[in-house]
């Protein structure tokens, strides 16, 4: 009788066993499912909506998933031409600009994450700008820009501010080469929160060349071209998705142009110096953009 409750106490004891190994696996995979998912979005600043009217008329993407459209009017009233005369005297050129932008940021595949970052926004940053001619083949031109910008949806507002300078060397040459540079500065402050910055430095190069054969109300039109690189002195962050933020720290420029050889382009009420399109893009491929077109890089 002994005998025969033995294997049967031995069968229970090995069923018990497995019960708790079995328990025992499925907690840990629980536990290693619960500590796989991500954490949410890492807390790295995003580049701030007031910006938007730094970077321009354009529509920017990220990483393929974050879109922001920025319009940008910016009239224009010359007060003085810049000149450099034979004997050296030298008179500033002076321009007053009245920016203002529209901005639009959304995600293109949000879920749940679209109350998170998307936004709407406008902002007036009116400035001047000075043209200092050094020598007949070197100009520099400083400027300074100081507005408001409010995101329309959380109704906060901001201080906007930016300037720099920029240079352009004439090389000469049949296709009139130019060497340009730049350092820029912008920044913000929030009612509610504190203030952030940017920063970048620019070099490149334009020429141009006349369009054999197209003329513009009786005159030729000449094909402009630039290419830049900027390097910005943090990463510029935009965040993806709830649980990514994708980052780039320089951008590449390459533009095309239709202008009228120093002559502007008229158009009703309305004149440009040229009428193009330009691309940007990070040396990493997370940033690309097309953006429009209307001055020298120098002037704009």
């Amino acid at each position: 009788m002994r005998a025969g409750r033995a294997p049967a106490a031995r069968r229970l004891a090995i069923l018990l066993l497995a019960g708790q190994c079995a328990w025992a696996q499925a907690m840990a995979a629980e536990t290693n499912a619960v500590e796989q998912i991500p954490e949410q979005i890492p807390d790295p600043e995003q580049i701030h909506w007031a910006l938007g009217t730094f970077f321009g008329t354009g529509w920017y993407e990220i990483e393929d998933n974050r879109s922001v459209f920025v319009l940008r009017v910016a009239p224009r009233q010359t007060v003085r031409e810049s000149s450099l005369d034979a004997d050296g005297r030298r008179r500033l050129g002076v321009e007053v600009i009245y920016p203002v932008a529209l901005g639009l940021s959304q995600l293109d595949q949000a879920d749940d994450f679209i109350e998170f970052d998307n936004y709407a926004s406008i902002s007036f940053t009116p400035g001047i700008e000075l043209e200092v001619p050094v020598t007949p083949a070197w100009a520099l031109r400083p400027y300074l820009h100081l507005g408001y910008g409010r995101e329309l949806e959380s109704g906060e507002g901001a201080t906007i501010w930016y300037g720099g300078i920029k240079s352009r060397y004439r090389l000469g040459g049949a296709r009139q080469w130019s060497l340009l540079n730049g350092a820029h500065l912008a920044g913000y402050k929030p009612e509610l929160d504190e203030r952030g910055r940017y920063g970048a430095l620019m070099a490149g190069l334009e020429w141009q060349r006349p369009a054999r054969g197209r003329e513009w109300r009786g005159a030729p039109l000449y094909l402009n071209t630039h290419l830049t690189y900027d390097w910005f002195f943090d990463n510029l962050n935009f965040h993806v998705d709830r649980y990514r933020v994708e980052s780039f720290r320089d951008q590449w420029e390459l533009g095309l142009a239709l202008g009228g050889g120093g002559r502007p382009l008229d158009f009703g009420f309305l004149s440009f110096d040229q009428v193009g399109l330009a691309y940007r893009w990070s040396s990493d491929g997370n940033f690309r953009a097309v953006t429009l077109n209307f001055r020298s890089p120098f002037l704009d």
